[in-house]
């Protein structure tokens, strides 16, 4: 019987391999960040800060993250950010007069305090919920900072084996030795992608590292060159034999000197700390799409404070979630984090009793390494994106990547935000504000008027135009919009008298944008048209009013808190021109017309109560019985609804000469809602007393009221129908 079950040796190994990557991408990432000459000979520190970064962030993120599948460690976007930090600082400090072990040691403590200034910023924004911001920067602009980074790398790769940059390897004489090393940095870094591009196995990678260092070893012994004197040539790392431990509390060099060189810093600080959040967000996103899983940023980001806090506090870097190594544990059902513990166990093993393995490492293998990865990112930007991206943004992440290169991570910073701003308000220009546009047809006010009064308006609706804008208003929407409407406004086949601007659904209006409002304004005021607001914010009010020159009592006057309510005032002005010919006669009259009978419209008129109420009174109440259909002679009532307990909503008002109740009457059910005079009013009912008399006696009386229930409902289907064809166009 076996010992382990299939399942077991399945994790097991899935756990090797993730140990080995993790190990591999240490060694090649430590060896990246003591790259120079004058920081070279204490390489072992820096493989020992990325063992230290290896084991804390594993072992934080794989406990502690939401993703239970999680595998952290150095990443090659920050490691490049960290190496070129590590470059410009060194180099700055050297300037000073500080030479050998206490440059290696002020420019580790340089970095460990970019990993605790990450570390925090990594928290805070995980704490106060700002993760989502990093999701507004632009995939150009994160595309040309990574960019850069791969090709940092590929440089540090050519440095690290040659100990020449790139720029001088085009354009110097360089020696066999060098020759020789080129042809092994290129050979092997072939050889690494051919693994990985034509093998699905993920022990690939590392067999490829070990083979290559066995390959180099046995060339070695067959050249009769013994590891001192590989070393001496620049074959072998030089790092003292082991990997030693640089603890911050302990070794660090906490000047004034170095505050204020980490002070001048800032900017690629600022780009560490970017591109340290995006590397975790594009990372997350990966897992997420092809996991299909859920996951809160702000708690991955807090997760990651934590981890990279630690290690900076260790000795160590910034290590975040990998997305190769998580997705080959993901696959693995253990409960308990497996490869993390086996992937510590390695690297601790490799810290502690290594002794003189790291210097049996070979420059050209971790060199090669370093280039594969380093052309990954950089092909992943610069190559596979053109296809990717649209010709503006693509040029952008060209644009982004050789000014970093070239000039430095301050002005590629700042181009980023330049160029990021223009492209988002270049973009956001050519979206519409503009969220629905209407006529008066679309929203009627909430007022049931006569029959003659809803005619004349209903001719008068397409002279009413509706614009609901969207979004945030600057200077190129917000132009875009006033172009539109003064257009609108100018033509004479389709003249417009009254506009209402609905800002409910605005997210904000700068400066520029309110400049603008007051050409629309003037605009409407040149053709003679009214302009009424929804929902302006008093800011917006009282700016426009300045800029108008006029009181902000009459812009507020015309600012409502909902388009029905501009469309009653709207509606009001209108009935104001002209005097109805149904406001002239009786309630009697009233029926005589819609029910084109004079003696059936005089008995129903003897039929009914009439009722007068003040201002405030209740005519009946909500969940009473129906038991009475009213006919509204003067004043206004308005429909009140109480479905939601201490909130009163008022869903229409009826004026004079219109029918009210009638469906809870011959339904027979409770009444839905509230009617409460608005005004001196007087109504007159219909009793179902009444009612049932005159059914009983089939008084043709019965047959005239159901004809006049029937055309009022229609004539309200007509106008629904009319206001859902608008609002479908």
């Amino acid at each position: 019987m076996s010992v382990f079950t299939k399942a077991a040796k399945s994790d097991l190994g899935a756990s090797i391999a993730i140990a080995l990557l993790s190990l591999t991408y240490a060694l090649s990432y430590g060896a990246l960040l003591f790259s120079s000459p004058e920081l070279s000979p204490f390489i072992s520190y820096t493989i020992g800060a990325s063992l230290i970064t290896t084991i804390v962030t594993v072992l934080v993120v794989s406990f502690l993250s939401g993703i239970r599948f999680s595998i952290a460690g150095p990443d090659s976007n920050t490691v490049a950010v960290l190496a070129s930090f590590i470059v410009v600082l060194s180099q700055s400090a050297s300037q000073t007069g500080l030479q050998g072990k206490e440059l290696a040691l002020f420019s580790l403590t340089g970095l460990c305090l970019a990993t605790l200034l990450t570390a925090l910023t990594m928290f805070l924004m995980g704490r106060f919920r700002l993760g989502n911001i990093v999701r507004f920067v632009p995939v150009s602009v994160a595309g040309g900072f990574l960019a850069a980074a791969g090709c940092l790398m590929i440089n540090g790769a050519f440095y690290l084996a040659t100990g020449l940059t790139l720029p001088n390897l085009l354009t110097s004489e360089f020696s066999d030795l060098q020759t020789l090393k080129l042809v092994g940095l290129f050979g092997f870094a072939l050889f690494f992608w051919a693994l990985t591009r034509f093998s699905a196995s993920q022990m690939a990678l590392p067999f490829g590292i070990f083979f290559s260092i066995f390959a180099i070893h046995a060339m070695l012994a067959y050249q009769g060159l013994s590891v001192p004197e590989a070393q001496n040539l620049g074959l072998l790392l030089n790092g003292g034999g082991q990997a030693e431990l640089f603890f911050p509390p302990l070794h660090g060099v906490f000047t004034a000197e170095l505050a204020a060189m980490f002070v001048s810093f800032l900017p690629e600080l600022i780009v560490t700390v970017t591109v340290t959040a995006l590397s975790i967000l594009l990372i997350i996103a990966g897992i997420e799409i092809d996991k299909n899983i859920d996951s809160d940023l702000n708690y991955e980001l807090k997760i990651h404070g934590y981890a990279i806090g630690l290690s900076g506090f260790l000795g160590g870097f910034i290590g975040l979630v990998s997305l190769s190594r998580s997705l080959l544990n993901a696959g693995k059902q253990s409960r308990f984090p497996v490869a993390a513990v086996v992937t510590c166990l390695l690297c601790g093993v490799v810290l502690i009793v290594g002794g003189s393995i790291i210097s049996l490492l070979p420059k050209v293998a971790l060199a090669a390494m370093i280039l594969f990865l380093g052309a990954q990112i950089a092909y992943r930007w610069l190559g596979e994106s053109y296809s990717m991206l649209d010709r503006n943004e693509y040029i952008l992440v060209l644009l982004i990547s050789f000014t970093t290169l070239y000039a430095g991570f301050i002005f590629g910073l700042a181009l980023g935000i330049v160029c990021g701003c223009i492209l988002f308000a270049a973009r956001a220009s050519f979206v519409s504000v503009v969220r629905q546009e209407m006529s008066g047809e679309g929203y009627r006010s909430r007022i049931v008027r006569s029959a003659d009064e809803e005619v004349y308006l209903g001719n008068l609706n397409q002279s009413i135009r509706i614009y609901e804008l969207q979004g945030f208003l600057f200077f190129g929407t917000a132009h875009n919009f006033y172009t539109k409407i003064k257009g609108d406004l100018q033509d004479k086949s389709s003249p417009i008298r009254h506009v209402i601007l609905s800002f409910k659904h605005v997210s904000g209006v700068d400066a520029s944008a309110e400049q603008i409002l007051q050409k629309i304004f003037l605009a409407a005021d040149k053709q003679n048209a009214s302009i009424s607001t929804i929902e302006l914010p008093i800011k917006e009010q009282t700016t426009v009013a300045r800029l108008l020159r006029r009181s902000p009592t009459l812009i507020a006057d015309q600012n409502y808190a909902a388009i029905y309510d501009a469309m009653e005032a709207i509606e009001e002005n209108l009935l104001r021109e002209r005097e109805f010919e149904g406001s002239r006669v009786s309630l009697q009259g009233w029926l005589e017309t819609r029910l084109e009978d004079a003696s059936m419209a005089e008995k129903l008129f003897q039929s009914l109560d009439r009722m007068d109420y003040k201002s405030g009174d209740t005519i009946c109440s909500q969940g009473e019985e129906a038991t009475d259909i009213f006919f509204l002679d003067i004043g206004r009532v308005d429909v009140v609804s109480y479905d939601v307990p201490g909130q009163p909503f008022r869903i229409y008002s009826f004026m004079r000469h219109t029918m009210l109740g009638e469906m809870g009457f011959v339904r027979k059910e409770t009444r839905s809602a509230e009617l409460v005079a608005r005004g001196n009013t007087s109504v007159y009912g219909l009793s179902r007393e009444t009612y049932d008399k005159l059914e009983a006696a089939n008084d043709p009386v019965i047959d005239a009221l159901l004809q006049l229930i029937s055309i009022t409902l229609s004539d309200r289907i007509i106008s629904a129908n009319r206001t859902i064809a608008e609002l479908q166009a």
